[in-house]
């Protein structure tokens, strides 16, 4: 973008599956063209492609996997022996010098950097999990069997079942693919009179029912279980429906995509062995995902849609917002409002501001929310009537579950005054503790950040003589932050977190006893324990409702220094609190592409009427929930459960409990 007539080309690994290129265009959102292995690709309509977005744009941005060598069609292709990035970008330079057109082409191949970097806090953990659950089959005499995550369970699975199968590929006619050119808007390069091709299935099933064996419903659910399906609410139960066709039929692939109303989707069934005979409730979900009928007319230009930011900030949010103007604009949604100021700016529409395609093109590059988030709720009466009198159809809400109880109320407001409109929560919350969800988003990037802080206290407490790195990190209620971090940055000695019961003098005397024995460590402590280690009974709270908690980094900085001067052991603390920066960057590639997948399903659920409901991924499945279900009760680390055992594991520190 910032020099004349330039295509920027990268070639990225996937030797025979685009996954690193598809969820690395997915995240960074500025691709242009992206070339995958599973693709069937006429090169003439490449050429002729770029030739169009340097005549649209004067810039491009292409993508191109490694192993798309194979895929190329037409008078020229790439040699076996050819890199296809360098072959590709020679192509292009004589297609545009042959026709006397000005191109510069900046070509980038992080190929073996990308795999060469240390893990992020996210895989960090992740590969301790798995490695531990090797460890603990391998102990336990299982043999032929690998480890893996299957629907956000750890599993042992047969080796016989992966290795008789195909490698795992994008499917050019699945959700993934289509949202991959939704993000791109290319058009469709396979060569003319031919299909695209079809991603592979299972080699030998018959090899995998060797490996298995079949098992009944009853013996996934044991006397006393239930399942209970969360219905949500459509309004075409009180109001007629437009029965509008979809206008993204021209740009999603297969009708298989688009889900009807009885798409389902059921939690994962599990069972901890034969003691665990406890009644479980097993939850059936709606599925996410466009519809082939709307409720809504797009075209209707006297109706709107509008967006809010409520409660603190935390990375993603300008994500959400841009791929939520983005896919309204692609259904053909005109009016978009972004309402300043969280629900007070609900009630005072004439600080609302337009939002555009091109206006919010480039927003999620920065932390925050355009939309300046707030704390505090009006009326919610007063929000309805507002709402109603700029004729808003569909209102998203992101926020925590405070700000869905929220936008309940104001649905329910809506109800009373006989407005009709689609009222969506996208839920956020850096702390991780909304019920149900598999995670909420900003928490990867939150976690990323926080062991970045922590690494920088241990750098500090090993190269100073007899020094202690104390990090603060976020968790007002609840400990996954710390934890996570902790986990991930494998460097802590001590991890105090809100869910702990803890004995402020068998901390102190656990800290002097590191310090004896190794004269440095690392400690982190969550925000949340400025009302267990510190008593915080002032009896305020902020504007959210939420108490207002003791500093706990400085007053444990005091008392450590204090206890150690008493035991003449010399010390130093070195102290970092990163509480707003963690949540002030923007989202990394994971939360990114979660963030954008978030916002789509929240629209298409918008536009087939549905309302009072709340978008999120739950057992690696998007679905659509009643706000009700994630805003009765919050979730915390369970100090008898696996997160709580691996940070254990990691600091090694004892029982502080009185």
């Amino acid at each position: 973008t910032c020099n004349a007539n330039c295509i920027g080309l990268v070639k990225l690994l996937g030797k025979e599956s685009g996954f690193v290129s598809l969820n690395a265009v997915l995240a960074s959102r500025v691709v242009d063209l992206c070339l995958l292995p599973e693709m069937a690709v006429d090169m003439d309509k490449v050429l002729a492609y770029c030739e169009e977005l340097m005549s649209t744009k004067g810039y491009g941005v292409i993508v191109v996997s490694q192993g798309c060598g194979m895929l190329f069609q037409g008078e020229r292709v790439p040699g076996p022996e050819d890199d296809v990035g360098v072959w590709l970008k020679d192509e292009i330079l004589a297609r545009f010098k042959q026709k006397s057109k000005t191109l510069t082409i900046k070509y980038i191949d992080p190929t073996y950097m990308i795999r060469a970097v240390p893990a992020n806090a996210s895989d960090s953990v992740y590969c301790s999990v798995l490695a531990q659950h090797a460890v603990n089959g391998a102990m336990a005499g299982f043999t032929g069997v690998t480890v893996a995550k299957v629907y956000e369970r750890i599993v042992y699975l047969p080796t016989l079942a992966l290795a008789r199968q195909q490698r795992k590929s994008v499917n050019t006619k699945g959700r993934w693919f289509s949202r991959l050119l939704f993000s791109t808007k290319q058009p469709d390069l396979t060569p003319d009179g031919e299909l695209s091709p079809v991603t592979p299935q299972i080699k030998d099933k018959e090899a995998l029912k060797s490996s298995s064996r079949p098992v009944s419903i009853n013996m996934a659910l044991d006397p006393g279980d239930e399942v209970h399906r969360l219905e949500v609410i459509n309004l075409a139960c009180k109001w007629p429906s437009r029965n509008i066709e979809t206008p993204l039929r021209r740009s999603v692939l297969d009708g298989e995509l688009f889900l009807n109303n009885n798409a389902w989707t059921t939690q994962t069934f599990q069972k901890w062995g034969a003691s665990d005979t406890s009644g479980r409730k097993v939850l059936q979900m709606l599925r996410s995902g466009p519809r082939e009928i709307l409720h809504w007319d797009p075209s209707d230009l006297s109706n709107a849609a509008a967006i809010v930011t409520c409660g603190g900030i935390c990375p993603g949010l300008n994500s959400v917002i841009r791929e939520v103007v983005k896919m309204l604009n692609a259904y053909g949604v005109k009016k978009i409002y972004g309402i300043i100021g969280g629900f007070k700016g609900c009630v005072a529409p004439e600080t609302w501001i337009e939002l555009t395609e091109k206006g919010v093109q480039d927003i999620h590059n920065e932390g925050g929310s355009v939309l300046v988030s707030d704390r505090g709720n009006p009326p919610h009466i007063e929000i309805a009537k507002s709402l109603a009198n700029k004729n808003i159809r569909q209102y998203f809400v992101l926020g925590g579950d405070g700000t869905n109880k929220g936008a309940m109320q104001t649905f329910d407001a809506m109800q009373e005054i006989d407005h009709e409109c689609s009222v969506i929560g996208i839920p956020k919350t850096i702390d991780n503790d909304i019920a149900l969800l598999d995670t909420s988003f900003g928490f990867d990037t939150a976690s990323t950040e926080a062991a970045k802080a922590i690494i920088s206290a241990y750098v500090e407490s090993t190269t100073n003589a007899n020094c202690i790195g104390l990090v603060k990190l976020m968790g007002r209620h609840c400990g996954f932050i710390a934890a996570l971090a902790t986990i991930a940055a494998r460097v802590v000695d001590v991890c105090l977190i809100p869910e702990m019961s803890i004995s402020k003098e068998k901390l102190l005397d656990y800290v002097a006893e590191v310090m004896r024995r190794k004269q440095h460590a690392v400690i982190v402590v969550a925000e949340g324990c400025g009302d267990t280690i510190i008593s915080s009974d002032s009896g305020q709270t902020d504007a959210g409702g939420n108490k207002v908690l003791a500093d706990v980094g400085p007053y444990l900085k005091e008392e450590i220094t204090t206890h150690c001067k008493k035991l003449n052991i010399p010390l130093s603390v070195k102290y970092i609190d990163p509480t707003y920066m963690i949540r002030s960057v923007p989202a990394n590639a994971y939360d990114s592409l979660y963030c954008a997948t978030l916002a789509q399903q929240a629209v298409h659920g918008a536009m087939a009427g549905y309302s009072g409901v709340t978008v999120g991924k739950v057992d690696e499945r998007y679905v659509m929930l009643p706000i009700h279900a994630i805003t009765k009760g919050t979730r915390s680390v369970d100090v008898k459960g696996r997160i709580y055992e691996r940070l254990i594991a990691t600091t090694k520190q004892p029982s502080f409990a009185p």
